[in-house]
């Protein structure tokens, strides 16, 4: 014992004389890195650096470290927390930790864990004990509890299961454990459950109340069905809407359907909901499998009721009736499964039966349709007529226009010779300047859109159906006319059904009116074509004289400056212009049965409806004489006028001088015979002005009442002083008079004071017109001594 212990003290005396011995060779630190740098760049050495930097470390012991720290943690171990205990970067601990789970299988890495066998089989004792407490556990609880996702920990206890965990794992819902005393509990406590429900119940209600597990409620209860201990059905598989029905409620309730569908032909599934069946469709599916059965959306019926229907609504049909099948139906079934139904029916009916179906339950043959319609053609006839004479340019349609322009064509071949050699003679005259008859023009049109119609039908059809022309429709009926007319005539039927066949009606009836229009239009064309023969030579006097006088009124307007020469242009296109112009397009609307009796109520709108229906040749000349009525020169609508008359076939024959005279005198008289009877004082002044001009230039004058003051002033110098003074004296007079009166209107009858005085001053003015009136009428119907005469 002495020796040994004197060996050791030996032992230590050399230890301590080579601690401080001195070395004779030593590194510094600075070198001992540049040499481990250089074995680590040349692959030679493999090392880590700490977190610090002042340590090196190798892979291996970083394995090390992580065995050792998973062994103290107890076989689990999060790899975010080992930085911090190993000093070393995450990265390289997470590359060691892979290759830590390659190479050893009884380490696994779950979600960022490192976790061992022991840990597990640690785990599933633990579970174990809880198991053995509560019957059962789930994984979902288990996943909470320790961290872990479900298909990890169902792959790790079940290896487990019978070695370490005394239970089973439930195969239908794999999501929970239990024991073998759980289940034969449950079993038990299910069987007397159910053994007591004398009625339908839901099975979810009784998985609430008595806090079964609901899988395995299912496979129990599934299983004591089977094996005939219990005496009943689930009914509704496992779901929500799962009840249990007792034999002897499922006799009784079986009992009671087949006596209602006997005695009735229909099952209503909202009674079968009160009877306690879940899916009644379903049942009765099961239930009737061969009995033919058609299932509406509340209710499902037999085939006697079906043939029933059927019956009924081929009789309506064939006897050209209307019938609603509403009322052969029980009052329970909705109007929807009335019109599902009545859907099925019209389908297995002869394709050949004509009926529509109204308001989802009323069947209609198509001759009782017929008969509606027919109640309305007397109706048609007389609003067409009707609306022939009111307003005849809206009623014309292009088919219209080939009809009449066919008629035309035709009546032009039957002209008689006396016309035929009356145009050989005009189209022998030359030219215009060439004709015989003085000063007259004859200007002759070629009607193309007469010429060569037959011919030209086709062409003409195929390119309005090209064009996609749209026909004018005209109205017939309102939809509440049409239920007004069949209320009276039908007074038996519903309500909603007036309204559904007006409704069905008014297309067929508006069109079928458009036909009686056409007609109506075509009957009349071939006895206005003998009318507007025989008021042709009429026509082209008046035309002759209005286009003379637009001449001559022209030559008036010459003799003022440009404004006023302006506004007496434009008041003769407003005016004369104008007339003109209608008569030309009321001769063309005769062509298409647009005829109006007074062509001067004609209107800028219906003119341009004319225009629409006029072909393009004869379009585009009238559409220029159309637009320069706007204008402001009577010479360009003069021009216009040349170029229309070439298209529509008037004769116009230019006054010669004594003709020029004889309207200067018809003029004259017809102003002053209008003179001599009006006590207008503005209209005299109006009158003895246009009059003193005529006289003084020996030209017609069509003036507006707002040019009177231009005329007075043109005057001077044309007239004597004293009637020129005598003239403006009453043009103020005549303009106090007219201040006073709108002065008047707009004060109202108030008796105050200034309206008084104003009333005194108008009593005054009115008094001087009177006075002076005769004497400006005299200016002019007086025996004239002025060197101004006239022819």
């Amino acid at each position: 014992m002495a020796a040994a212990w004197e060996e050791i003290r030996r032992l230590a005396a050399d230890f301590q004389r080579a601690q401080f011995a001195e070395v004779a060779h030593r590194l510094s630190e600075r070198n001992c890195i540049e040499i481990v740098t250089k074995l680590i760049a040349e692959k030679q050495l493999e090392v880590v650096h700490t977190l610090d930097g002042k340590e090196y470390v190798t892979p291996a012991q970083i394995s090390k470290e992580i065995r050792d720290e998973l062994h103290v943690s107890g076989g689990k171990c999060g790899i975010c927390f080992l930085p911090l205990v190993i000093n070393v970067d995450l990265l390289h601990i997470e590359n060691r930790a892979n290759d830590i789970v390659k190479s050893e299988k009884s380490i696994q890495l779950v979600l960022g864990q490192l976790i061992n066998e022991s840990y597990l089989d640690q785990l599933a004792e633990e579970i174990n004990d809880k198991l053995q407490e509560t019957g059962q556990v789930t994984i979902s609880e288990l996943c909470k509890a320790y961290d872990l996702p479900g298909d990890f920990l169902i792959q790790a206890l079940s290896r487990r299961l019978g070695r370490i965990i005394h239970g089973q794992l439930d195969q239908e819902n794999r999501g929970v454990i239990f024991t073998e005393a759980f289940v034969s509990r449950h079993r038990a406590r299910i069987r007397g459950l159910f053994t007591a429900i004398t009625r339908p119940t839901p099975v979810s209600n009784l998985i609430t109340r008595y806090g079964f597990q609901e899988h395995l409620l299912y496979s129990v209860l599934e299983e004591l069905v089977n094996t005939g201990r219990l005496k009943g059905t689930v009914v509704g598989g496992r779901q929500d809407k799962a009840v249990f029905v007792p034999d002897i409620y499922a006799r009784t309730q079986n009992n009671w359907v087949d006596s209602f569908f006997k005695q009735n032909g229909y099952l209503e599934f909202d009674a079968l909901y009160r009877l306690g069946i879940p899916d009644p469709a379903g049942y009765i599916k099961k239930r009737y499998k061969s009995t033919q059965l058609l299932f509406l959306r509340a209710a499902c019926v037999g085939q006697e009721i079906v043939d029933q229907v059927e019956a009924s609504v081929e009789e309506a049909v064939s006897s050209g009736n209307w019938i609603d099948v509403a009322t052969l139906l029980p009052s329970s079934l909705s109007v929807e499964d009335v019109g599902i139904l009545l859907q099925q029916v019209m389908r297995s009916l002869n394709k050949n039966s004509s009926g529509l179906v109204f308001s989802d339950t009323i069947v209609v043959s198509e001759k009782f349709l017929s008969s509606c319609a027919d109640l309305f053609s007397d109706m048609m006839q007389q609003k067409a007529e009707k609306e022939m004479k009111n307003n005849p340019v809206n009623l014309i349609t292009e088919e219209d226009l080939k009809q009449i322009s066919g008629l035309e064509n035709s009546y032009a071949n039957k002209k008689d010779k006396k016309d035929e050699r009356r145009k050989k003679a005009t189209e022998g005259s030359g030219s215009v300047r060439g004709g015989g008859g003085g000063n007259a023009r004859e200007i002759k049109i070629k009607k193309t859109k007469k010429k060569g119609r037959k011919d030209a039908d086709s062409d003409e059809e195929s390119q309005a159906t090209s064009t996609g022309l749209k026909r004018q429709e005209f109205p017939f009926m309102s939809q509440e006319e049409i239920e007004d007319v069949l209320k009276t005539h039908m007074q038996d039927c519903p309500e909603e059904l007036i309204t559904e066949l007006a409704e069905h009606l008014i297309r067929p009836l508006t069109k079928t009116y458009q036909e009686v229009v056409r007609s109506v239009f075509t009957s009349s064309t071939s006895s206005s074509g003998a009318s507007r023969r025989q008021t042709m030579k009429d026509l082209q006097e008046e035309f002759s004289n209005l286009y003379n006088n637009i001449r001559l009124f022209e030559k008036g307007t010459k003799h003022f400056t440009d404004e006023a020469q302006t506004n007496l242009a434009k008041h003769l296109l407003k005016t004369v212009c104008t007339d003109i112009t209608n008569l030309i397009f009321n001769f063309l609307a005769s062509d298409s049965m647009m005829t109006t009796e007074n062509y001067s109520t004609i209107t800028s709108e219906v003119r341009a409806k004319i225009l629409g229906k006029l072909p393009e040749d004869t379009k585009d000349p009238l559409t220029k004489l159309h637009t320069s009525l706007n204008g402001k020169s009577v010479e360009d609508f003069l021009s216009c006028l040349d170029s229309a008359v070439d298209i529509c076939g008037i004769m116009v024959k230019k006054g010669d001088k004594k003709k020029e005279r004889q309207v200067l005198f018809q003029h004259r008289q017809a102003l002053i015979e209008q003179l001599k009877v009006t006590e207008d004082p503005a209209l005299v002044l109006h009158l003895t002005s246009v009059l003193l001009f005529q006289f003084s230039t020996h030209c017609m004058l069509h003036a507006p009442g707002r040019s009177v003051p231009q005329i007075i002033h043109f005057l001077s110098g044309k007239i004597p002083e004293d009637q020129h003074s005598l003239l403006v004296k009453y043009q103020g007079l005549v303009v106090k008079q007219l201040i006073s009166q709108t002065k008047k209107t707009e004060q109202g009858d108030d008796d105050t004071t200034d309206n008084l005085e104003e009333e005194e001053g108008a009593d005054t003015i009115r008094k001087e017109l009177q006075e002076i009136t005769t004497s400006i009428k005299d200016l002019v119907l007086r025996p004239r001594t002025s060197s101004v005469t006239e022819e």
